[in-house]
């Protein structure tokens, strides 16, 4: 088999489209791309061919700020897949992955193929456990976790909640970084324009559901949410926990709550701060990594 580079961004996209099953959010190019920056990213795909034909690729862009290789997209997207059609010759793919190369996130359907690491859980929850019913989904939860959520809601003042304001994106920039204490990834002016291109383009086609609470006329919190198929991802939210109380615990309801009411079967809530997610007793699968 022989290897090469492409590194033009059109070759790039007609590549993935040809290969991509274009069942999860980000298996779909327009969403990824939202997170490529030509400016920051070179495009780096190790494609695969014999006499046959193109054999696969493993999508990689070389990140300029980090001066590593990553997956295409970036640290956000998960479940990433590996894109070659006889997953034996995955090695050989992997092989020729430069120095520096840390693909993380990839599905954990990956786990046969290679010795891959173990990366982080990802969490989500199967609404069809609970007969698509937000009761008993919470009734299914440790009675004493029933009392204390209930106890903590009647402590949240009255609230508004608001759909689909854009506008509101810039606040939610600012609870986030107020909410991690100056260390938010959105410092960063690239993740902040790649995360409202992905917003405007799922406005665009109608699967936005972004929720603004509002509390004592002030958005007090902010969950960027988009529906695919079956799944309803609830991809980052912010919300002024140091001053309302609660407040991320309530958010956490409406995302199934509003999952529910648009016919989700899963509600995806991603990997990172698993230290909330066990008291909501998701479904997790690990994700896996290769580092070289």
């Amino acid at each position: 088999m022989d290897f090469e580079i492409r590194k033009d961004i059109d070759e790039c996209k007609a590549l993935w489209d040809s290969f991509s099953p274009n069942e999860r959010l980000f298996d779909i190019w327009d969403y990824r791309s939202c997170f490529f920056d030509e400016k920051e990213h070179e495009p780096y795909f190790i494609v695969g061919y014999d006499k046959s034909g193109i054999e696969g690729f493993i999508p990689l862009v070389f990140n300029k700020k980090s001066n590593k290789y990553d997956y295409f997209g970036g640290w956000f997207a998960e479940k990433n897949g590996l894109y070659i059609k006889d997953k034996a010759k995955l090695k050989l793919f992997l092989e020729q992955c430069p120095d520096n190369t840390s693909i993380e996130g990839l599905n954990p359907t990956e786990r046969g193929n290679f010795g891959f690491l173990e990366d982080q859980y990802s969490y989500y929850l199967d609404l069809s456990r609970y007969d698509y019913s937000l009761e008993k989904y919470f009734s299914s939860l440790n009675k004493k976790r029933q009392k204390n959520l209930r106890s903590e809601f009647k402590k949240i003042p009255e609230y508004k909640v608001h759909l689909n304001r854009i506008k509101d994106y810039k606040r939610f920039v600012e609870l986030n970084i107020m909410r991690h204490n100056g260390q938010s990834q959105f410092n960063d002016k690239t993740v902040r324009k790649g995360f409202l291109k992905m917003v405007k383009l799922a406005n665009e086609k109608g699967t936005l559901d972004m929720m603004s609470v509002e509390i004592n006329n002030k958005v007090e919190a902010v969950d960027i949410c988009v529906l695919f198929k079956n799944r309803y991802y609830a991809l980052i939210g912010s919300s002024n926990c140091q001053k309302i109380s609660n407040l991320g615990k309530l958010m956490v309801m409406l995302n199934i709550k509003n999952a529910i009411e648009k016919g989700a079967k899963y509600v995806e809530f991603g990997a990172t701060a698993d230290h909330w997610k066990h008291m909501w007793e998701f479904d997790k699968d690990m994700l896996l990594k290769f580092v070289k």
